[in-house]
């Protein structure tokens, strides 16, 4: 299972369909999306992409 880790590091946009980790729903090919490190039970962090509306501006996930 994998949660959720404070780190984001930029916004860009998405090479592919991506799911956004806080609200599931699919982030569409070439959208702005914020980039960031998700934490797994298992295994070292990986790369994930939350939708932008989906990240205050503090870090924060709504």
């Amino acid at each position: 299972m994998a949660t959720r880790m404070d780190s984001f590091e930029y916004a860009t946009y998405t090479e592919k369909r991506e799911t956004c980790p806080s609200c599931n729903m699919p982030i569409s090919f070439h959208h702005l999306a914020r980039r960031g490190m998700l934490g797994q039970k298992d295994g070292p962090p990986k790369v994930a992409y939350w939708h932008t509306r989906c990240v205050n501006a503090d870090g924060t996930h709504r």
